[in-house]
């Protein structure tokens, strides 16, 4: 009994997530809008027209479990391999912003996989913006990014020395302040992903979302 039960609340928190992206990736290619959460009724409906003409690709956004798996390396000293995931992170964020832009350019996705292999990270941050109409990350966050690119790779490659005239506490005392900087990146990173692919709307619509989850919530328990 308590097996099923607990099968249930799992398949209940994975149509949530399901819709949850479905939702996110009409808003970003402007299919939806705010407007359309007013209406209950109305938005239910033309959500069942778009599923009806629709053909959906679920794409696992991974990025809330890099960060939180890189502050928990953090947390236990182990800061080459926070790094590793702070570095991941902000590429995974990178390369969902190019491949979102480019599907609205109607750019097919063998195409789209081209110039996210063949751009390296600087090309991403620099002068790949320009050409597809958005703006440039800021330099002190863009180093942030490059350094943290260039920490991780050394570590992967062996290459990584930590100076061996600085004391243990001076290199402790750098890399908290690196990871600051890291953190207030993330911060600045999250509203620019916003900024570009919702039109600074994310959290408008996240709190749309959480209200209509209520409301269906409530409307099943009567």
């Amino acid at each position: 009994m308590t097996k099923h039960k607990s099968t249930k609340i799992s398949e209940k928190l994975l149509t949530q997530r399901v819709n949850n992206i479905v939702v996110h990736s009409l808003f970003r290619d402007g299919t939806l809008t705010l407007a359309d959460f007013e209406d209950e009724e109305k938005f239910n409906k033309k959500l069942l027209s778009i599923n009806e003409k629709a053909d959906y690709i679920i794409i696992i956004d991974h990025s809330g479990s890099l960060i939180s798996t890189a502050r928990e390396f953090n947390k236990t000293g182990k800061i080459e391999n926070a790094k590793l995931f702070y570095a991941t992170y902000f590429e995974h964020e990178l390369n969902g912003i190019i491949n979102e832009l480019c599907q609205k350019k109607s750019i097919d996705k063998k195409t789209i996989n081209d110039i996210i292999k063949s751009v390296n990270l600087i090309g991403k941050l620099t002068w790949l913006p320009l050409v597809l109409g958005i703006p440039q990350v800021t330099t002190a966050h863009k180093n942030t990014i490059l350094k943290l690119a260039d920490d991780r790779n050394a570590y992967i490659h062996y290459k990584h020395n930590p100076l061996p005239d600085e004391s243990d506490t001076i290199e402790e005392q750098k890399e908290r302040e690196e990871i600051k900087k890291i953190e207030k990146t993330i911060t600045y990173f999250k509203k620019y992903v916003s900024r570009i692919l919702y039109n600074k709307q994310k959290t408008h619509l996240d709190k749309k979302l959480k209200r209509r989850r209520k409301y269906e919530e409530n409307k099943n328990d009567k």
